[in-house]
């Protein structure tokens, strides 16, 4: 019981050292300027989850990369990469994805609107 409490405790620690998503090089911290306050338990909300796989899918990149940099599980990640794809914001070939020119739209439309909410 003890083992599984370290555990817990461990992995606690990991997510709160997650480094902050940037979009294209926009210096933008989608996680940070959200409004939402991490260490207090606010979760993530789905639109900021599918902007973050969208941003670090600008080149090809795998389910793997994809999951463990925007701190998802494989679930979730199955869950976001159909509805992305099914939406024709996010494109596959040969087990990679990539965002496509409809997924760049939304991402500024995005940032464009999170600029706007955070004033």
């Amino acid at each position: 019981m003890a083992n599984v409490m370290i555990r817990a405790t461990k992995a606690n620690a990991q997510l709160q050292m997650v480094q902050p998503a940037y979009v294209d090089g926009a210096k933008l911290r989608l996680r940070q300027n959200s409004g939402w306050d991490f260490n207090r338990g606010s979760k993530r909300g789905q639109l900021e989850i599918k902007a973050e796989i969208l941003g670090y899918c600008g080149q090809q990149t795998t389910k793997t990369k994809i999951m463990y940099n925007v701190n998802l599980n494989y679930a979730q990640l199955k869950r976001h990469l159909k509805a992305l794809t099914a939406t024709g914001l996010l494109a596959t070939n040969k087990n990679k994805y990539a965002t496509t020119q409809k997924g760049h739209r939304f991402l500024e439309l995005f940032v464009q609107l999170n600029a706007i909410l955070s004033c």
